[in-house]
């Protein structure tokens, strides 16, 4: 078993994706993110929920930017090891990772671990990223378990992956950049798709996948076809 050190900075984790809207299969990994990554002797480690504000990979998202960035403050105001990062909101143009990436690593230095999280789902078609093979350069990706998700079997990404790769995640936190590490976290079985399909047709989410605050928010806004 590897023995991992207590980091000497806190890491900044970044945790993208379109949240729409955002679900509490969202929130709860983040939440196991944060858990699993906070060291004993320091503070409670920060995700940041990270929404894109256009995707390049998938079809344009049903709420606009200022609902899905309200629904996020709304899900995770509880928590204080949540945090909302706006800057892709505010971006013009597509939502590359590699831009992120690079303008998060100039305001935190050099030394400073960041870590970009995505789903295994995701990192399927990392090949098809703009600028992928830079991502490295500025910070490490973690790769979360999805339920149902299958692992790539791509042979250049795997070669790739083979690469950079960590045994455990916790090894990422021990470097500012350049690694890739897997880790499967509790298999939330809900998804924004999911649950937008409910909603059009009438039906009322359950409080475990979607939470009251932003349930009354999106009937307030009329969102996804109520």
């Amino acid at each position: 078993m590897t023995v991992i050190s207590e980091p000497k900075f806190s890491a900044k984790v970044l945790f993208g994706g379109t949240f729409d809207p955002v679900h509490q299969g969202h929130v709860n990994s983040a939440i196991e993110l944060s858990q699993y990554l906070s060291g004993q002797a320091t503070p409670a480690q920060v995700v940041h929920l990270l929404p894109n504000s256009q995707p390049v990979h998938r079809l344009a998202p049903q709420a606009n930017t200022q609902q899905r960035a309200q629904m996020l403050a709304l899900a995770t105001a509880e928590y204080e090891q949540l945090a909302v990062d706006e800057r892709e909101l505010h971006r013009q143009g597509p939502s590359y990772s590699v831009l992120t990436m690079a303008e998060v690593r100039a305001e935190i230095g050099p030394e400073q671990p960041l870590i970009w999280c995505l789903g295994v789902d995701v990192f399927a078609s990392l090949l098809h990223w703009h600028r992928w093979q830079e991502l490295l350069a500025y910070g490490h990706l973690l790769v979360l378990s999805r339920p149902q998700a299958k692992w790539p079997t791509n042979t250049q990404l795997l070669t790739w992956y083979a690469a950079h790769q960590v045994a455990e995640a916790k090894q990422l936190l021990a470097s500012p950049l350049g690694q890739v590490a897997h880790l499967k976290l509790g298999q939330y079985a809900v998804s924004a798709t999911q649950l937008r399909q409910q909603l059009c047709t009438g039906q009322q989410p359950s409080a475990l996948t979607l939470a009251p605050a932003v349930a009354q928010y999106i009937v307030d806004e009329r969102l996804y076809g109520i």
